[in-house]
């Protein structure tokens, strides 16, 4: 096989396979068949190969001995991990953004929850929910006008982790939290922004951090 054609093939197959595991179409902890995987993608096992070390070297797929390659899952250590880099780069981005949000973008944040704001206890769609809270999050790194931190937040893929780990409380919880951060960034409260989103974070950290103790006990 041409050498280019291959890359080219491998890069695709890599392209495809992480839209599946963020689709929730490989799902954690899943064996990967790579037979059955080539035959689905259209690929020989070469470039598929090529695909999934990539897939590795970002955290999303493990080879475990006698088993193969498996779709990656998180322990609660990891994710305890995952909230550490969460809770450095998003304050920093929701102090940044507060300090030069537009009304349409702040209009932006209150139309993904508007949605949810009357309805009554339980009754808030748990799936629609979590959608509404990655495009939040994401829009505060979005919109912080640090490119290269929006780049370290998607090349270490950190939306990807937070959307597989899915809501750590529940969403009655954390609705007032998210408006509350939406009213400090329209006020230009720098500071209240930056402090509402880190207990924010750090609420469902300690979640975390208590089953992690409990699993030691």
């Amino acid at each position: 096989m041409n050498k280019l054609v291959a890359d080219d093939l491998s890069l695709l197959a890599y392209q495809r396979i992480k839209k599946m595991i963020l689709e929730n179409r490989l799902e954690p902890g899943k064996k990967i068949v790579q037979e059955k995987l080539a035959a689905e993608l259209g690929i020989s096992r070469t470039p598929l190969r090529t695909a999934l070390q990539m897939l590795e070297a970002e955290y999303l797929v493990k080879s475990i001995p006698r088993r193969g390659m498996v779709v990656r899952e998180f322990s609660n250590r990891e994710i305890a991990e995952v909230y550490d880099c969460r809770i450095a780069l998003e304050c920093t981005a929701v102090r940044l953004f507060a300090e030069q949000a537009t009304k349409e973008q702040i209009d932006e944040l209150k139309q993904l929850f508007k949605p949810f704001v009357e309805k009554v206890a339980g009754s808030i769609n748990t799936k629609a929910y979590q959608k509404a809270d990655s495009k939040f999050h994401d829009a505060l790194i979005k919109y912080c006008g640090n490119g290269f931190l929006h780049q370290l937040f998607n090349q270490g893929n950190l939306l990807i982790w937070i959307n597989r780990i899915g809501l750590i409380r529940p969403p009655e919880e954390t609705l007032p939290e998210h408006l509350a951060i939406v009213d400090a960034l329209e006020e230009g409260a720098v500071e209240k922004a930056e402090s509402l989103a880190k207990i924010h974070l750090e609420k469902s950290k300690h979640l975390i951090l208590n089953l992690i103790a409990d699993e030691e006990r």
